[in-house]
């Protein structure tokens, strides 16, 4: 299994990802439609972590299954992570400052805002300029 510190590659397309000011992402719904949609993240030790309405599509899907995709919203330079969803309410602390410095946005004062969403990396993969590959990820990339 790779993980960012092994491969060059790898942890130059995770620091795109944190960099890129949004991604979309995608589950799917308990009829088996998909949903994808655009949202706010930060890459934090090893996961996604974005914050939404607790009521979303997203947070109402990841409760029947956990499975989901992140990319980078650049469909000539692609970069996807394949990982597993969790509700991450413990992380609210630790988390706001990343999102205070990327988007000037106070999560912890946010009542409309307010479910936390960590995404735990099982794959990535890309093409384009960034670097191309194909990765197998640890939970502690």
């Amino acid at each position: 299994m790779a993980t960012a510190t092994q491969d060059p590659v790898l942890a130059r397309l995770l620091d795109a990802f944190a960099a890129a000011d949004c991604c979309w992402f995608a589950t799917t719904r308990p009829n088996g439609r998909p949903h994808l949609a655009p949202i706010w993240h930060v890459w934090h030790s090893g996961a996604a972590y974005v914050v939404t309405k607790a009521d979303a599509v997203r947070a109402r899907n990841i409760q029947v299954n956990p499975h989901a995709s992140l990319s980078l919203p650049d469909p000539m330079n692609v970069f996807i992570i394949e990982g597993v969803a969790r509700f991450a309410p413990d992380m609210q602390a630790e988390l706001a400052p990343f999102f205070q410095e990327k988007y000037k946005w106070n999560i912890t004062t946010d009542a409309e805002y307010n479910t936390i969403i960590a995404v735990d990396p099982l794959r990535a993969m890309a093409w384009g300029s960034h670097g191309e590959g194909r990765w197998k990820m640890t939970m502690d990339d």
